[in-house]
């Protein structure tokens, strides 16, 4: 696996979203574009359509907040430094720590008396706990923000 590849495409186009969204003052909202031009100047090829399928997921996920009308767009939901990395990848990825990864069912068979289920289990919670330990915020003062100057016809 290489490395970056942990985690889905659809998590990372959410983490920029917010990320990006969380750069913003508070009462200033991001439109769609404006958030697809960014995410084009660090990712060329981003997807509009992914993105906005993306975006409409953390609405309506309570991560992000859609304000309607000609001057609408997107906020946060709640607080930067109230967003965990594993809001997100809840939310986006699913968690799902007590699958078995060898049964095709709903429930392990042998829950409980797998020695080796039990310490992927733990790796996983520990893992979440990491997550949990990582911000939008603290994600946001590392990104650049800017857009591209638009030249004059």
């Amino acid at each position: 696996m290489a490395s970056g590849q942990f985690f889905s495409q659809r998590f990372s186009y959410g983490l920029h979203a917010l990320a990006y969204i969380a750069t913003k003052p508070a009462g200033e909202l991001t439109t769609l574009p404006e958030l697809a031009e960014w995410l084009l100047t660090i990712w060329p090829n981003a997807s509009d359509t992914y993105l906005s399928n993306v975006v409409q997921r953390l609405a309506r996920g309570k991560l992000l907040r859609s304000h309607r009308g000609i001057a609408g767009g997107y906020s946060l939901g709640r607080a930067a430094n109230k967003i965990t990395v594993r809001d997100v990848v809840e939310l986006l990825v699913g968690i799902e720590t007590t699958r078995c990864g060898l049964s095709l069912e709903d429930e392990c068979p042998v829950m409980g008396r797998c020695s080796i289920q039990r310490k992927i289990a733990n790796l996983e919670e520990e893992f979440l706990q990491a997550l949990s330990g990582l911000t939008v915020a603290e994600l946001a003062k590392d990104i650049q923000a800017t857009l591209p100057k638009k030249k004059r016809a």
